[in-house]
């Protein structure tokens, strides 16, 4: 009877010895496989996360915070629990894993270097040994380094020199717009082409420069044309919206012209004007967001 009770005060010792084991290996092997997930993810679409920070830095000149920007939706079997943009502009990435009992978080910190982009360098609490290439620090060594780069941030954009009109005279962060500034030789659009766009206030009224594929016979050319009406830059919310206008004004498949796009072939743009135009090759260098139709 002795030796029964032995048996059952062992078995009640060592059932959830074995239970809390195998629970730990369980999780020490999704944390594995979730890390793993996240290494392959970010590896090849990193960039989606990142892109709509570095566009707002590029339209505002400054790191995006907490409600600036709208970050995609978490993807599937990408092994993370959560993504947030912190009041300090950080960018909180929280895996579905752990280490050493705690969660795997890594931190994306802005690095300010030019007026024109802005570089996020990670870095994480976790083991680099645990991570590995997951979180590369190419600036940062560590977390403890974070408030003196966020303070480095913010001295060299009070450096940067501000953004100004054809006119030179200054635009304040976040109004600028891009538009093609006509010669007063039409023709010489030829040999400015992307040289003739430049940034101005999204508020004064200007044309929009519209473009279509004309079709004659066998033959297609490219029209530029214009709107009749002058529009605050402002006014449109989206790229979707001002094409709607261009084709409203100039037929269908009209759309705003594109940056690219400028040139004085079968140009009815008037010399000297300026026409609002969309910069695909800096999408946030226009008024409107670029969703398109």
């Amino acid at each position: 009877m002795i030796q029964l009770r032995g048996w059952g005060l062992l078995l009640a010792i060592c059932v959830p010895l074995l239970v809390l084991f195998s629970w730990s290996r369980l999780g020490s092997e999704s944390s594995r496989i979730n890390l793993e997930r996240y290494r392959e993810w970010s590896a090849v679409h990193s960039s989606r996360l990142l892109l709509p920070l570095q566009h707002h830095y590029a339209k505002y000149k400054r790191p995006a915070g907490p409600g600036d920007v709208q970050l995609p939706p978490i993807p599937k079997e990408s092994g993370v629990k959560a993504w947030s943009i912190q009041p300090d502009t950080t960018l909180r990435v929280e895996l579905n894993a752990k280490h050493d009992g705690r969660p795997v978080v890594l931190q994306y910190v802005p690095v300010v270097r030019t007026a024109a982009s802005v570089h996020y360098d990670c870095v994480s609490a976790t083991s680099s040994l645990y991570i590995g290439r997951t979180c590369r620090a190419d600036v940062l060594r560590s977390e403890a380094a974070i408030p003196e780069q966020l303070a480095a941030n913010e001295q060299t954009l009070r450096n940067l020199p501000a953004t100004v009109n054809a006119a030179g005279t200054p635009i304040p962060p976040g109004a600028a717009g891009s538009v093609l500034v006509v010669p007063a030789d039409v023709a010489s659009l030829e040999s400015c082409g992307y040289q003739c766009v430049k940034p101005q206030n999204c508020v004064s009224p200007r044309p929009l420069a519209c473009g279509r594929l004309v079709r004659e016979g066998n033959t297609a050319r490219f029209e530029i044309t214009a709107t009749g009406e002058a529009f605050r830059g402002s006014r449109f919310a989206t790229l979707a919206e001002a094409d709607q206008e261009c084709e409203r004004a100039a037929g269908p498949g009209t759309r705003v012209l594109r940056a690219h796009s400028v040139s004085a072939h079968s140009n009815k743009l008037t010399s000297g004007n300026e026409y609002w135009v969309h910069d695909e090759m800096r999408p946030a260098s226009s008024c409107w967001s670029s969703a398109s139709k």
